[in-house]
């Protein structure tokens, strides 16, 4: 529902036979009920787990701080869908109040919560951007104080754009006994629904986001693409790099899919006037109304499989996690191997005779370029491990 674009509207006793139609009592309970609440309950369930996960890394690498920020935007969406699988049933329908309230107030949270993710999906885009396309600035953007920052301001900017929304309508009672909303003087200013309602809105939620997602995605894939021809990476920070590109590009690549669903209503809003009419129930777009806000919640239930799907070191923290486990350590065999060869050849430079022979050079050269190696893979501290 777009709270933006309604004028009167009142739950009357005509219209309550065409709402209890066998086919739109089906469509409400396979849509809004079973799928809604279905995708609602694992997204919950799996931002909690990612949650859990990642906040383990979260200080050590600022896209894992991104992630669980992100996470965090998620839930709140979520959460403000809660009552989106019963607000069309019998009983909620019983309830007046119950359906207008969370009808014009539920959706506005919900959207201030997909602005706020949708700017932490860039933020994260931005820092991979940054980390593979400009490493040389990475040590002053890519930082878990920064990423702190711009998503305290991300918040307040999204309520703040919103809130204009939370005073379009207010709550009457009328000589049936029914509630209902009644639009206030600004719904109808046509030069705020022209310029806050759809050129800011789309502007923001969805035109610079997507652009901007686009752009980084493809510059990353770009960069990667040429460093794995022109460097040899060890094998671990090459696999945690393409794992945490993939994560990312899928997560661009759901956001967008997503959130093109909501222009698409719009233009539809233009061409089936009165909108309301024609997607209540034997409307022509009433199989389409339930579909943006189903592909709202997807996209911010869709992030844990992602990371299931792509990312094997999450897949390791999350079968430690499952099991009860306190860690998991995929290359403890390789560190140990490691370590006891570095303790034998160190004692077998001691043992030396203290003249640089070409094996004591040879073992200083190795030592120099495992320094060196360890300085290059600070910038992915804390991913290879989760992600």
């Amino acid at each position: 529902m777009d709270s933006t674009t309604y004028g009167n509207f009142m739950a009357t006793e005509a219209s309550i036979p065409d709402f209890y139609t066998k086919s739109c009592k089906l469509y409400f309970f396979i849509f809004g009920s079973l799928l809604g609440g279905s995708l609602i309950v694992i997204g919950l369930l799996g931002n909690c787990i990612s949650v859990t996960i990642l906040r383990q890394e979260r200080k050590k690498s600022s896209t894992i701080q991104a992630l669980c920020l992100l996470a965090v935007a998620d839930t709140g969406l979520l959460l403000a869908y809660c009552l989106f699988p019963i607000m069309d049933t019998q009983w909620a329908n019983d309830i007046n109040s119950f359906g207008i309230y969370p009808g014009v107030h539920m959706f506005e949270v919900a959207r201030i919560c997909n602005q706020v993710s949708a700017l932490l999906t860039m933020v994260l885009m931005w820092q991979r951007y940054v980390a593979v396309c400009m490493p040389h600035k990475a040590k002053q953007l890519c930082t878990v104080r920064m990423v702190n920052r711009i998503a305290a301001c991300s918040a307040v900017a999204a309520v703040a754009f919103y809130m204009p929304n939370f005073f379009l309508f207010s709550f009457k009672t009328g000589d049936d006994g029914f509630y209902y909303a009644e639009s206030n003087p600004l719904v109808h200013n046509e030069s705020f629904q022209m310029i806050h309602s759809v050129v800011l809105t789309y502007l923001v939620s969805y035109i610079i986001p997507v652009v901007s997602l686009l752009y980084m995605s493809v510059a990353i894939l770009k960069s990667l693409k040429s460093h794995s021809q022109n460097v040899a990476s060890t094998a671990n920070s090459q696999h945690a790099r393409k794992d945490l590109t993939k994560s990312s590009i899928a997560i661009v690549v759901v956001y967008v899919i997503c959130q093109s669903l909501q222009p698409i209503r719009r233009i539809l809003m233009w061409a089936y006037d009165p909108y309301i009419d024609n997607v209540g129930c034997g409307g022509e777009l009433f199989y389409f109304s339930y579909v943006p806000h189903l592909a709202l919640i997807l996209n911010s239930s869709a992030n844990f499989g992602i990371y299931i799907l792509f990312a094997r070191g999450f897949r390791r923290k999350l079968v430690g996690f499952l099991t009860r486990r306190n860690a998991v350590g995929p290359n403890d065999s390789t560190d140990n191997s490691t370590r006891a060869g570095m303790s034998n050849t160190n004692a077998m430079v001691e043992t030396g005779t203290g003249s640089k022979s070409p094996n004591t050079a040879l073992v200083a050269t190795d030592d120099k370029k495992m320094q060196c190696s360890d300085t290059k893979a600070i910038s992915d501290a804390g991913t290879a491990d989760t992600i």
